[in-house]
């Protein structure tokens, strides 16, 4: 299964300097479904529901840390 994240941009550039988290939905569907020769782009969890969260909650069940793939 080949996953394309979303590239990041300036909403996430704010929850980041806020010190907010924002999550990665990886569509395990797609892999169930279809097997292991499975393009499919992770969805990125809303802007709103991330700048709401406090700081120290943890992510929604099913969902990543967005900045643990990304490099600084």
């Amino acid at each position: 299964m080949t996953i394309k994240l979303p590239k990041e941009n300036i909403f996430d550039r704010i929850l980041k300097v806020m010190g907010k988290k924002r999550g990665y939905k990886i569509p395990w569907e797609a892999y169930e479904k279809l097997g292991p020769y499975v393009y499919a782009i992770a969805e990125k969890e809303s802007f709103w529901k991330a700048l709401f969260r406090p700081k120290n909650k943890e992510l929604p069940e099913g969902y990543l840390n967005m900045y643990s793939f990304l490099d600084d």
